[in-house]
């Protein structure tokens, strides 16, 4: 039932909405309600059948009724008053004159039309390339004009000249703090709307050029050089009230739709500004509309968590999005800002607020029709992933009392880190330039990488090479910093590609405990040897003047020592023992493979061995195992998870048993094996090493892929170690390696650094490390020969190749690595031709069960709405495409 009808306004309204929702019939030309009637223009030969048939259909089966030969739409009363309705008129028309809708949030006439987006622009950018930017919140009191100031003053530190509007003509905050300040106050918004409002024929330039005139007495915020704000207050004027002129009286029909924003850029233009950030009036205001619906400007939604603004701001970002969608690649991405929660208690509600308004910014995006050198609108779903993601602004004391001047709320904005905050809405990049060089010098660092990352993409088979270097990592670096007095007893957990095997590799590389240590940075007062216990089986044989697992083990044992085949066939035996159940078994069993590859002789008794060589104080030694998945395969039996149980929990006991300790054991294991083997207690289990699992965040990420070209001499070596180099100077140095975004830096592109790892990660935001380095073996290989980017050594185009041709690969190397997981991800890409993500389980095939197990992998995750999404380095090779959260439009 349709909600209660009381006046003509409802009717209006609901009419509205049916249209722009698409529900018109074929015949309806136009809806006009007024207080006495309801005119319906319609195509002829229409029947009042089907006016009182579709009538019903929208308000509700038996709103409608004829009376005395005249169709009437109920209206509702309570059943103590007389019943009251309005009269239907129908008004045949052959055609229907084309309505020419301007950018209001409410339209004056109710047309099919309103089911369509706004018409676009007639010019895809403002004059000379201008950039407006608009600071919208649903609620007032959200934080919205301090973000708007904060932009404005990081944009005037970037050397540009800021034209900050105060657009919100009913309850200003800029203007306070403005005339707080003493600053002179020759022109303001008002004046700059009743001139415009005056101008002939559509034309701004006069307007313009009066109001330019008057704002070289209005800036503030000078910075060396070029840099600084000039501020437009609301009003001269100190009495409150409505304007006398609103933007709303501007949308004449002589007029450009765009009116209003165009002539802002035109101003900037004669002010000589490089940016206009406007402050907009808060609520579903029409004195904000003209501006937010043009898909030109920059718009940034601000909304607290609480769930009055949150929700409001989530609905008007969507009913934006209906009426005028920024076009991918070509408009600007809208944004928000999430404000005022506490780090220590809000966070889970800012990400499910981040999240929420994620899903929301992505409906307003279109993509444009492919063209030959477009990319699918499916291959743009991690720049939506990455260019929708809202900025959080955790609360801040400071700001809950600001002080009156601009001076003084800029330095407590500067304090609280605010500018730093906003970089992303920055229109271009403010990185330095990165220089261009000759195609062939280009190509040859291209092949270089190629080569270099190639090498390193199974790293564990070249490990022992110690030409390969190696990357000190956060765990590997907390490893030796907790450990330099005594030996590590620990267990490292860490995904297939995650670097287990290397640093396994280069442990055995480097022999001691001390040169492992030295090769990271760090210095150790405990000397140990590295004495190699299961070794992987793809672990490649290193150079003739390198150590090998092998030649350890029999240094160990001072001639011949035990090879890792007879220790697997020592555990292979336990599997067929009798007692392969019982965990005390297990024990002794590992601790003779122990023993046996210290130098044990097979029937000496383990424990009096061990125990001896630990009080030989001279010299120390360090178990290291790796391995486990080759010999175990999988865990389908019972003894083997008591088997992995023991080596991961008991072996590592009775070691710290032991008295003044000089014995140490590394294990390194992949975590759905742990996961699997330890059923109780695995909470507890994984945080007692939770700092030294080897994950992958975006930092170190790029940390990574720096490191790699660095290498390769695809950049330049840094001059301070990789190691030691913060957020921001990698990303700096990464510049020569991939630019500053997937374009030029003025487009609309997402930033590169964002990019990658959204592309690579899975829900879990964990990276493997030999995806990072395929991705830059692919993208290298493919930007080889491209002329066009001689600014960077991987091309954009190259870089989106690369993502598929790693999304196969991991695939692949998945149904080998984990068969669970990739007969889930075989069973689910079945479906492939006829689901679109986001899907429903039950598209797919998925039971309870195979959720969770696909969520916990990171391989699944779960929208808002309730439906599914895969990262993009599964998704692509299982050949889903996605229906998206942003729309796909052609021929825009």
């Amino acid at each position: 039932m349709a909600d209660n009808l009381f006046t003509w306004v409802d009717v209006d309204s609901r009419l509205a909405e049916a249209a722009v929702e698409g529900a018109w019939p074929g015949w309806l030309l136009e809806a006009d309600a007024w207080w006495d009637g309801l005119e319906l223009t319609v195509v002829p030969g229409t029947t009042g059948t089907e006016v009182r048939e579709w009538l019903d259909a929208v308000f509700g089966l038996g709103s409608t009724a004829e009376r005395d030969g005249v169709l009437e739409l109920d209206l509702d009363r309570p059943s103590s008053h007389p019943p009251e309705a309005l009269g239907i008129r129908l008004v045949e028309s052959a055609q229907h004159e084309g309505v020419m809708r301007r950018p209001r949030l409410r339209e004056r006439r109710v047309t099919r039309e309103l089911g369509e987006t706004l018409p676009r622009p007639r010019s895809a950018e403002f004059a000379d390339g201008k950039q407006l930017i608009a600071f919208h919140s649903f609620k007032g009191g959200v934080g919205r004009t301090l973000h708007t100031v904060a932009l404005a003053d990081h944009l005037a530190a970037q050397g540009q000249h800021v034209l900050l509007v105060d657009a919100d003509l009913e309850a200003p905050g800029i203007t306070w703090m403005y005339q707080a300040q003493g600053g002179r106050c020759d022109i303001a918004y008002e004046d700059v709307l009743a001139l415009l409002h005056s101008a002939q024929q559509g034309d701004p330039t006069q307007a313009v050029q009066i109001a330019a005139a008057y704002l070289p007495n209005q800036r503030v915020s000078r910075y060396p050089g070029t840099g600084c704000v000039t501020v437009l207050p609301a009003s001269r004027r100190a009495r409150l009230g409505p304007p006398q002129i609103a933007p709303a009286d501007l949308l004449t029909e002589d007029r450009s739709p765009y009116f209003l924003s165009e002539s802002l850029a035109a101003l900037a233009v004669a002010a000589d500004a490089d940016t206009v950030i406007l402050d907009l009036r808060a609520g579903a205001s029409e004195l904000a509309a003209p501006i937010l619906l043009d898909p030109r400007v920059m718009r940034v939604f601000v909304t607290t968590i609480s769930s009055q603004s949150l929700q409001g701001t989530e609905t008007m970002i969507r009913q934006l999005g209906l009426q005028s969608p920024a076009v991918a690649r070509t408009d600007p991405t809208p944004g928000a800002i999430v404000t005022q929660y506490r780090l220590d208690v809000h966070d889970g509600h800012a990400e499910q607020a981040r999240t929420r308004l994620s899903e929301a910014l992505s409906s307003t995006i279109v993509l444009r029709g492919t063209t030959a050198d477009d990319f699918p609108p499916d291959d743009l779903a991690v720049d939506e992933q990455v260019l929708t993601k809202p900025v959080l602004s955790p609360f801040r004391e400071e700001l809950l009392a600001l002080p009156q001047s601009w001076d003084a709320v800029i330095e407590v904005v500067r304090r609280c880190g605010l500018p730093e905050l906003l970089v992303e809405f920055s229109p271009g990049t403010t990185s330095p330039g990165v220089p261009a060089e000759e195609p062939g010098t280009l190509d040859s660092r291209r092949r270089a990488l190629e080569d270099s990352a190639r090498r390193l993409v199974f790293a564990e088979q070249r490990g022992m090479d110690a030409g390969l270097g190696f990357l000190t990592t956060e765990p590997v670096r907390r490893l030796i910093a907790d450990h330099s007095t005594d030996l590590p007893v620990a267990v490292v957990v860490g995904a297939k590609g995650s670097g287990k095997t290397f640093t396994f590799a280069r442990m055995c590389a480097q022999k001691s405990w001390e040169d492992f240590a030295a090769e990271n940075g760090q210095r150790v007062q405990r000397s140990a040897r590295v004495v190699p216990v299961l070794d992987p089986a793809n672990m490649a044989e290193p150079r003739e003047d390198m150590a090998s697992p092998q030649h350890l083990r029999d240094l160990a044992a001072g001639g011949s020592g035990v090879t890792a085949d007879e220790i697997r066939s020592h555990l292979n035996a336990g599997l067929r023992d009798e007692r392969a159940d019982d965990a005390e078994f297990w024990r002794e069993r590992w601790l003779e493979c122990l023993a046996r590859a210290a130098g044990a002789a097979r029937d000496e008794p383990v424990d009096e061995f061990l125990i001896h060589l630990n009080k030989d104080a001279s010299v120390g030694s360090l178990f290291v195992v790796d391995g486990l998945e080759d010999w175990l395969e999988s865990l389908e039996t019972e003894p083997k998870r008591i088997a992995l149980r023991t080596l991961l929990i008991d072996v590592p006991a009775w070691l710290r048993r032991l008295r003044s300790r000089s014995l140490g054991l590394v294990v390194f294991v992949r975590q759905d094996l742990v996961r699997t083997a330890i059923r109780q207690n695995l909470g507890q289990f994984l945080d007692r090493y939770s700092p030294y699992e080897l994950r992958w965040d975006t930092e170190d990420a790029l940390r990574l892929s720096l490191w790699v070209a660095a290498n390769a001499c695809a950049v330049t070596d840094p001059a301070r170690p990789i190691a030691d180099m913060d957020y921001d100077e990698i990303v700096q140095a990464l510049l020569p390696l991939w630019g500053a975004k997937l374009g030029t830096d003025s487009s609309r592109e997402a930033w590169t650094e964002r990019w990658v790892p959204a592309a690579l990660a899975d829900f879990k935001e964990q990276i493997q490390a030999r995806d990072i380095v395929r991705f830059l073996c692919e993208a290298a290989r493919a930007s080889v020969g491209d002329s066009r980017w001689s600014d960077r050594v991987l091309t954009p185009a190259a870089m989106r190749r690369a993502l598929g041709a790693c999304s196969r690969a991991k695939v692949d190397e998945i149904n080998q690595e984990n068969p669970r997981l990739g007969k889930l991800l075989r069973h689910m890409s079945s479906f492939s031709d006829s689901v679109k993500m986001p899907f429903e389980a039950s598209d797919v095939g998925l039971n309870p069960d195979d959720v969770d197990a696909l969520e916990q992998w990171g391989a699944l995750a779960k929208d808002s709405d309730g439906r599914y999404r895969m990262p993009e380095i599964y998704r692509h090779a299982l050949g889903f495409r996605t229906q998206g959260r942003a729309r796909v439009v052609r021929g825009l």
